[in-house]
């Protein structure tokens, strides 16, 4: 879906992972990716190797926040910091007219009350597995 020409996460992680396990056990991978089958499989194939999975990208918090079997936190979408009365942050009037007329716009930040998305993971420093996680959405 994403039209970035990348590497293959899947393939190219465990030489990244070897390297940073040198340093610490508390791991945090943020996937930025568009497909949520595409950042739910890759959480099921690292669960157990790193302390969280943060899916990004689609600016939408998903309600799926869970420990996996192996000791990943794990999220979708993280979701987004910016203006509640929005479309993705951005302001509405552009990107409705970005869908009625199919004509590329620059898409301005919108702007008013701000909402921030996010999680808290609690990681046991020892293992480096997450205990807990806890999605957080200010304003509701």
């Amino acid at each position: 879906f994403m039209k970035a020409d990348v590497d293959n996460p899947f393939l190219q992680i465990d030489p990244i992972l070897e390297e940073i396990r040198k340093e610490t056990k508390t791991i945090l991978v943020d996937f930025h990716a568009e497909t949520t089958s595409e950042k739910i499989a890759f959480g099921h194939a690292f669960d157990g190797k790193v302390s969280a999975v943060v899916g990004t990208h689609t600016h939408v918090q998903t309600a799926d926040e869970k420990v996996l079997a192996g000791g990943t936190a794990y999220i979708t979408d993280v979701g987004f910091c910016g203006a509640h009365d929005s479309v993705i942050g951005r302001e509405k009037s552009f990107i409705v007219d970005r869908f009625r007329t199919l004509m590329p716009v620059k898409m301005h930040l919108a702007t008013g009350g701000i909402q921030l998305d996010g999680v808290v993971i609690d990681v046991d420093e020892e293992t480096g597995k997450a205990t807990a996680i806890q999605r957080i959405q200010r304003p509701k």
